[in-house]
């Protein structure tokens, strides 16, 4: 606003010079005349000393008539560069206010992320602490924030798996899931869920959309195998332990896993 206050005034000065210099221009030109019938510096009579003042008069007013056309032209012009000022000012103001909207906006949001990821923290800490109600509660006032947020959903999904809450857990990860349908963390914890509920033939399902975007992922291979021992799925369960023995042939667990394979009747 300063800035745009100094431009204005300064055009403002520059018409207002412009315009008396015309005045003072004309005056100057006639200034040798003038002087030349300075009727108090010569001893005449009355009569001569009132027809020269009534010359000098006319000189000026002659000189005005002949620069009105001069001066009439400037005063449009005056004119019209008052209106572009203004229409310049105009469109300063509201770039200004938009640039102030967009500041405000950025930084209102940039302050809302900070906050949900304050949140976010926080309930991760309660959490860790099996502090349930209260980093539910944590979890569901950063989503207030950031309601399309995937991760923020599935460890809350996660809360409720650990917390036993399997219905929550489902319903809770399964809309994460449609948030971020290729998180293969997503897919994997709802096989947790089903795996807690009983439902092996569901684990299967979603342990095998895991692996399949994680193909090189030993805990999901691990989870695969898991399922499929419940679900007596013997082929499935061979097929995910070559996989798991492929990518970490140190497990410890390959020998217990072909055991239980093996006894699938």
């Amino acid at each position: 606003m300063p800035v745009i206050s100094l431009i204005l005034l300064v055009l403002g000065i520059a018409l207002v010079v412009g315009g008396s210099g015309t005045i003072i221009f004309v005056f100057v030109r006639r200034l040798p005349t003038i002087a030349l019938i300075n009727v108090a510096a010569v001893p005449v009579d009355q009569s001569a000393k009132k027809k020269e003042e009534i010359i000098a008069e006319r000189i000026v007013r002659t000189s005005l008539a002949k620069t009105a056309p001069l001066r009439k032209f400037f005063f449009v012009v005056w004119l019209w560069l008052r209106e572009r000022f203004r229409e310049l000012a105009r469109k300063i103001f509201e770039l200004e206010r938009r640039s102030e909207r967009a500041a405000r906006r950025e930084w209102d949001a940039l302050t809302a992320a900070t906050r949900m990821h304050t949140l976010e923290r926080e309930a991760d800490d309660l959490l860790k602490s099996d502090k349930f109600v209260e980093a539910e509660r944590k979890y569901i006032e950063a989503l207030s924030i950031e309601q399309k947020n995937p991760k923020l959903y599935e460890k809350l999904g996660r809360l409720y798996l650990r917390n036993k809450q399997y219905d929550q857990a489902r319903d809770t990860l399964r809309f994460a899931s449609r948030l971020s349908p290729n998180d293969a963390s997503v897919v994997a914890f709802l096989g947790e869920v089903a795996m807690a509920r009983e439902e092996y033939s569901d684990a299967v399902t979603y342990f095998q959309h895991a692996v399949s975007l994680r193909p090189r992922q030993p805990r999901y291979l691990d989870m695969m195998i898991e399922s499929c021992i419940a679900a007596k799925n013997k082929p499935l369960a061979n097929d995910a332990l070559a996989k798991l023995a492929e990518v970490n042939p140190e497990n410890a667990k390959l020998a217990d896993f072909y055991r239980r394979i093996k006894e699938i009747s």
